[in-house]
């Protein structure tokens, strides 16, 4: 398994569908695009900006019912791909496993600061090679464009040519 965090969230030009991207830590630093609706999109943009709304929203309730059944959400993990579709676990302590949505699951670690991990065999079938989203503040700092890693634009232009023309079959 690999640990990985939310990159970014956006569009894809080509369907007008929110997507995910989860960006393998290291040591490959892969790209995972997770297709997700409207409204789980806004979920984990609120918690990527620490948004606070004035009704909590259905992923705060999760982790409520967690906590308040004395249990401690250990990690979420992206578990599968079948027909195109990936599936995901809230892994909770004492060896619970929890079928979920991964936009489900990701706002949820995002909410509590759980680790957002996924399989090996996940990131070998779907995720995108050689594409490096990177912090602005990374830019100047080792392990940034200067040791020939991609800039940021350069990432986001290629990640959006690939999506602009990709299709389900293409994660398959």
């Amino acid at each position: 398994m690999q640990e990985m965090s939310v990159a970014a969230v956006g569009l894809d030009a080509a369907t007008s569908t929110p997507v995910v991207l989860l960006q393998e830590v290291a040591p490959r630093h892969r790209m995972l695009p997770v297709w997700v609706g409207v409204a789980e999109a806004e979920a984990i943009e609120i918690e990527r900006q620490q948004l606070r709304l004035p009704r909590p929203p259905a992923h705060h309730l999760i982790a409520e019912v967690i906590d308040f059944c004395g249990r401690r959400l250990e990690h979420v993990c992206v578990t599968a791909v079948r027909d195109g579709v990936v599936h995901a676990e809230l892994v909770i302590d004492r060896g619970l496993h929890v079928s979920a949505r991964v936009s489900d699951a990701v706002a949820v670690a995002l909410h509590v600061g759980a680790p957002i991990m996924a399989t090996d065999t996940v990131l070998d079938e779907a995720a995108l090679e050689g594409v490096r989203m990177v912090e602005a503040s990374e830019s100047a700092a080792p392990g940034g464009p200067a040791d020939g890693l991609p800039d940021e634009r350069t990432a986001v232009a290629e990640l959006r040519e690939f999506l602009d023309h990709a299709t389900p079959d293409d994660f398959s």
